[in-house]
């Protein structure tokens, strides 16, 4: 005991310690940072500067160049006369140069030398040694004229030491006869490079040492004409003069002689450097903490990701990941487990009727009974809505997974209290055994699934395994699926029409689309026999696109026929959670050129209750477009005046399961009545469906009800048999 006090005593002033040497690595680290960054600002600034070097050496290159263009102008002249006219004097030398030699040129004079001997010179004032001069006499001489002639061009050699004292840039070009194209002669070019590049501006340059070097056109290699011979040792830009034959090299650098400036230039930025980096080391203690803040906040959301935020309990993926890693293990040792699917009953009356809030805490409660209710070792997880799985591990006999499936749902059956209300609820549970029942994730979740829906089928609150009887019924919807899919391709289905008629009068007023499958082996098949499956596999909206696009047309047609009638369409509440779905509805009324206010979509009543702003914005944005709203099977769900009232409903469908027992069960009649008077008060069209015998249809006409429907009028029909039996009678024209 008390070398732990002694190390506490120790570890505090470490403790101290180790917190300062990081404060001091830290400031140490960030001014490191600032050395780096401003170093990399000097490189910047220099290749900055670089950059302002080349363009000046492009003005000073364009100078020169342009300057000595300017000068060798006039021997061009001069040699493009004398290949015409070969025949030279003193006078019209004179004139010739008169003519071409500017005030502005450079040049000292201009020496015409035919067959290499130098007869003429211009001015001659200066310039009388000159004359005579036999260049294959004069070694020094004769080797710039040979490369003259061997170039053809005027090759420009110098500076070099005149015969008649000091130094200049002679410019010789040969001139060739027009017609012969034999040599006549040389023309020279004497021009003074100080005061061509003093007029370029290479002298007096006050920001850069410029140096020019390349003598006799020989460019890098060449000796150094103007400017310090350091700068060739150093690092400057260069940049090329181009002669006629050969050229120049142009350097620059910065008078320093150094592109880079001092670091004690950037003493602001050190001063900001040593402030930020005193600041990142006072600051350190608060980015630990947020180190700590951020580690857990990554641990909140990897556990959100893993767990239901509602239940606590393993959501779908994490349970997956659990599931195929249970089925790794009992594959490895050669074990067994169950998996439970539970469902809760009901869950979706509660959930409507009392609110979110209401059936979220009921999914809390529910949550809570399951697991209590099952051993440690095994595992619960909420798939999502009303879904929960559980794990038992370590299973002997398959009868442990069905009392552990009595125990679950025992647990459930006492009443809970929910937003102020006392609720029972119960489940159905499907079981899978693994092996036998499936070796992947995938296999053993969906069959569980269809033992749960069996369960359902049996009458609720109980369990139900998985057998092959379930997994027939599970290949034949997938081959029903295909089948339907292949009947939507090949254009199986097709569309029959039953009429609404007025109830005064008997008059057709509505028809209603209903889909039949015209199936290649079974022949025609009834909704029933497809429908179910095509809602649980969604292939229902495709169905529903078919219809709506045939209705469209088949009602255009109708129309056109003479038949005064609207369209009434049934739609799938799945259909109604895409807003593409219904977009392209509306898309398909306007491509078939049919008036949104001819259709009626029905719906079922659990499309308006609370809680479903998503189908809600949908419904209105249908009403919005022109489409009416119908209530189908009126009475049969949850029958609520307020939304009738707050829906842009126009018309509810009495059931036919009402209908059918009206005349011999008073209550019933009663309840018919009572419905029809509600949609009547809130100003609702009222269709009665079922409608057998004339008793009905009088009965149902003398409470009120506008339209009749059933098989008293007429059953399902084809277009063709609708029209020939409803088409107006043309009248017969007479004679007079």
């Amino acid at each position: 005991m008390g070398i732990v006090q002694d190390d506490g005593r120790v570890s505090k002033p470490m403790k101290v310690a180790g917190n300062a040497l990081f404060a001091v690595a830290l400031f140490a680290l960030c001014m490191g940072l600032v050395a780096r960054h401003i170093q990399s600002v000097q490189v910047a600034d220099a290749e900055m500067k670089r950059f302002h070097a080349l363009q000046e050496l492009a003005t000073l290159r364009a100078r020169i160049e342009g300057h000595l263009g300017a000068n060798l102008m006039a021997m061009r002249v001069l040699r493009a006369e004398l290949a015409v006219d070969s025949v030279i004097d003193p006078e019209r030398v004179k004139r010739l140069a008169e003519e071409v030699l500017t005030d502005d040129l450079h040049t000292r004079h201009v020496a015409v030398a035919p067959d290499l001997v130098v007869r003429h010179v211009y001015p001659l004032a200066g310039n009388e040694a000159a004359l005579g001069l036999d260049y294959r006499d004069n070694p020094e001489q004769l080797g710039s004229i040979e490369a003259a002639l061997e170039a053809g061009d005027i090759l420009i050699s110098g500076p070099v030491d005149l015969v008649q004292g000091g130094q200049a840039l002679i410019a010789r070009v040969p001139v060739y006869l027009h017609r012969s194209d034999e040599l006549w002669g040389i023309v020279s070019q004497v021009i003074d490079h100080e005061a061509l590049f003093a007029d370029a501006g290479l002298l007096d340059d006050d920001q850069w040492s410029v140096a020019l070097r390349g003598v006799d056109g020989t460019g890098l290699e060449g000796e150094a004409i103007v400017g310090l011979d350091r700068v060739w040792e150093l690092d400057p830009v260069m940049m090329p003069v181009d002669l006629p034959v050969g050229q120049w090299r142009l350097a620059a650098m910065p008078d320093s002689l150094s592109w880079e400036e001092p670091l004690g230039t950037y003493s602001g930025r050190w001063l900001l450097g040593v402030m930020l980096a005193l600041t990142a080391t006072l600051l350190m203690h608060g980015l630990l903490i947020s180190h700590i803040r951020l580690r857990r906040a990554f641990s909140t959301i990897s556990h959100q990701a893993r767990y239901d935020g509602l239940t606590g309990l393993p959501n779908r993926q994490f349970f997956t990941q659990h599931l195929t890693a249970e089925i790794r293990r009992c594959r490895q040792q050669d074990l067994r487990f169950a998996l439970m699917f539970l469902d809760l009953d009901h869950f979706k009356e509660i959930n409507d009727s009392l609110g979110h809030e209401a059936g979220d805490e009921l999914l809390q409660a529910c949550s809570q009974r399951i697991v209590a209710a099952v051993r440690a070792e095994d595992m619960v997880a909420r798939l999502g809505g009303d879904e929960f799985v559980v794990l038992i591990r370590g299973l002997g006999d398959p009868v442990d997974a069905e009392l552990a499936a009595d125990q679950v749902l025992a647990a459930l059956q006492p009443p809970t209290e929910v937003a102020g209300h006392e609720v029972s609820i119960g489940g159905s549970v499907g079981i899978a055994v693994y092996p036998d029942d499936g070796t992947t994730t995938t296999d053993l979740l969906k069959h569980a699934d269809l033992a749960m829906y069996a369960a359902k089928s049996a009458g609720r609150a109980t369990s139900y395994f998985f057998n092959e009887s379930l997994r027939h019924q599970s290949e034949t919807h997938l081959l029903l699926h295909r089948e339907i899919q292949r009947g939507l391709a090949d254009d199986q289905f097709e569309v029959y029409y039953q009429p609404l008629v007025d109830a005064t009068d008997g008059s057709l007023r509505s028809v209603e689309a209903l889909v039949r499958w015209q199936h290649p082996e079974k022949g025609l098949l009834s909704p029933a026999d497809f429908i179910p499956v095509a809602e649980r596999t969604g292939v229902i909206r495709d169905l529903g696109l078919m219809v709506l696009k045939q209705g469209c047309i088949d009602g255009r047609r109708m129309r056109a026929e003479g038949l005064d009638i609207t369209l009434s369409i049934n739609r799938s509440p799945r259909e109604f959670n895409d807003y593409k779905i219904v977009r392209r509805w509306l898309e398909i009324l306007e491509e078939e050129a049919f008036e949104p206010k001819y259709l009626t979509v029905e719906l079922t009543e659990s499309l308006l209750m609370p809680d479903r702003d998503r189908q809600h914005q949908l419904l209105r944005w249908l009403h919005k477009g022109g489409v009416r709203l119908s209530i189908d099977d009126f009475g049969t769900g949850y029958s609520s005046v307020t939304y009738l009232r707050n829906f842009p409903v126009t018309q509810i469908k009495v059931d036919g399961a009402f209908v059918a027992s009206m005349l011999e069960d008073r209550s019933q009649y009663a309840l018919v009545e009572a419905l029809v008077k509600m949609a009547q008060a809130l100003g609702l069209e009222v269709v009665a469906e079922g409608v057998e015998t004339a008793e009905h249809a009088r009965a149902l006409a003398a409470m009120g009800c506008h339209l009749l429907q059933g098989y008293y009028f007429d059953r399902p029909m084809p277009l063709a048999d609708l029209l020939e039996r409803y088409r107006p009678v043309q009248p017969q024209g007479g004679t007079d």
